[in-house]
């Protein structure tokens, strides 16, 4: 009676945990394509830099493909050259507050927290994992 009671306990721990880790794994791809991908690219492949068009508004720049004086850099590096472990330190190096306030580094730094405003915590690991293996050496 015990052992299958133990049994029991241990089969439900194990389904709720898979689902947890499921919805953890979802949740970090939500946040890649809909924060991350803008800058870093739909694949990780990175964003190139926009040549700026100077004298033209925002809403015309956007109209035809360019960018405007008015719009801030939106270039983000590829991702996908990256091991996981070298991932793992970019992020957490972007919470260290060590870099210089205007460099690219800042405004990461920056949208990073924006990100987890909205979205909750970003496990640095968890988001490493998730472009690695959708995007870097580990996709299948």
């Amino acid at each position: 009676m015990k052992t299958r009671g133990l049994v029991w306990i241990a089969l439900v721990s194990m389904a709720v945990s898979s689902v947890c880790v499921a919805k953890t794994t979802d949740k970090t791809g939500e946040i890649y394509k809909n924060r991350c991908a803008n800058c870093h690219g739909v694949k990780a492949n990175g964003v190139p830099k926009l040549k700026e068009q100077p004298g033209m508004s925002a809403e015309e720049a956007a109209a035809t493909g360019t960018s405007s004086q008015e719009k801030g850099n939106i270039y983000g590096p590829p991702l996908s050259t990256y091991g996981k472990e070298e991932l793992v330190n970019k992020l957490k190096d972007l919470r260290n507050k060590d870099f210089d306030a205007k460099s690219y580094h800042s405004i990461m730094r920056q949208n990073l927290k924006n990100i987890e405003e909205r979205e909750g915590k970003v496990s640095d690991e968890k988001m490493a994992e998730y472009i690695y293996t959708h995007f870097g050496a580990g996709a299948k």
